[in-house]
């Protein structure tokens, strides 16, 4: 089983460090734009257009393609003092269970948020001083979503890999 896995694990985090350096450019973006803009704005009373714009979709692709590599690595805030008290096996059969709920609750979310892509791209939705379609942003997120889930679904499989081990 293990080496059934090892591929689409491996497969999964390239994609996952991909969207580590993705979210990186994003940052450095939002930082370039912004910058411009207050020199624009206070240096040559010209702002740059759609600065606002850029930054909210930015800012939204930035949280979610940065998701799966602080899920991967656990850097999220975690409350843990009720499952230090249960044993090494039984504190790997809940993170599992845990990790398993959480890919369901994401595999909802991107099917939601991909139902909304499609509206949007039906409606033709953009946005109001750039005019930029909307939706292929929605489908982005959707697709990070999507790779989030994969990397919490791999972490239940190893949780529970740990929980069997140490039987």
């Amino acid at each position: 089983m293990p080496n059934l896995l090892a591929k689409p694990e491996k497969i999964l985090a390239k994609l996952v460090d991909i969207q580590q350096m993705v979210a990186n450019a994003i940052l450095i973006f939002m930082m370039a734009i912004i910058t411009f803009d207050v020199i624009g704005r206070n240096l040559f009373n010209s702002p740059l257009k759609g600065t606002y714009e850029l930054t909210e979709l930015s800012s939204a692709l930035l949280v979610f393609f940065a998701l799966a590599i602080t899920h991967r690595v656990g850097d999220h805030i975690t409350v843990d003092f009720l499952t230090d008290r249960f044993t090494e096996r039984n504190r790997n059969r809940i993170f599992g269970v845990i990790e398993i709920m959480i890919a369901v609750v994401l595999f909802s979310m991107a099917k939601h948020i991909l139902d909304n892509g499609i509206r949007m791209m039906e409606r033709n939705a953009t946005t109001t001083d750039l005019a930029l379609p909307v939706h292929p942003f929605i489908f982005i997120i959707a697709f990070t979503i999507l790779v989030f889930m994969l990397t919490a679904i791999f972490k239940a499989i190893a949780y529970f890999r740990l929980a069997v081990n140490n039987e």
